[in-house]
């Protein structure tokens, strides 16, 4: 009896733990961030085992700064409205995330989050590129000092550190990784 009770209190926290709650009919997402998993491989959940809708292009988490000692801190994180920028190697942006946002999508109020969602942009075109995060006023926060490769090829689960195709950025870019997490270079007081 004890084991039914434990288990079905387990499956009600964990289907309850999206980060979503309901405010007057109207989803939202909560200030503890459910069961979100800053710092972890967005797009090994988003891409299998959420719905087609929440399916992301390109994602990552960027932190406040890079001495950080849990990544599934959320306090850890930056907050405001952070925009990717993909360069092409004369510095050009070639894709922004501004371009490629729906309104609709929860994941805008998610902090530290950036990304692309699928259904807004397909595929990335192949090539090379820098990446810069910039806040809504076009401050740069962050660039890439190397290049990323792309393949115009979708995500695979089972190779997450793609280096032909590196949609994935905390697959790279975690704590005790082959890099080090994303952050502010610039001015952690701007996030929010």
């Amino acid at each position: 009896m004890n084991k039914n009770i434990f288990y079905l209190l387990f499956v009600v926290v964990f289907l309850s733990g999206c980060g979503e709650d309901e405010d007057n009919g109207k989803s939202t997402l909560s200030s503890t961030q459910g069961w979100h998993y800053p710092g972890r491989d967005c797009l090994a959940c988003h891409n299998v085992d959420l719905s087609e809708d929440k399916h992301l292009l390109f994602a990552g988490t960027v932190y406040k700064n890079s001495a950080i000692s849990n990544q599934d801190d959320i306090d850890n994180t930056c907050g405001g409205e952070l925009l990717i920028e993909i360069l092409d190697s004369a510095f050009n942006p070639v894709y922004n995330t501004k371009d490629y946002k729906d309104s609709s999508s929860l994941g805008y109020k998610g902090k530290g989050n950036i990304f692309i969602l699928q259904r807004q942009l397909r595929l990335l075109g192949a090539g090379r590129y820098s990446i810069r995060i910039t806040d809504v006023n076009g401050t740069t926060m962050a660039q890439s000092r190397a290049t990323h490769q792309f393949t115009s090829q979708d995500y695979d689960i089972d190779n997450p550190i793609d280096w032909n195709n590196r949609v994935s950025c905390n697959s790279c870019h975690v704590k005790g990784g082959s890099q080090d997490p994303l952050y502010i270079e610039i001015n952690a007081n701007l996030c929010e």
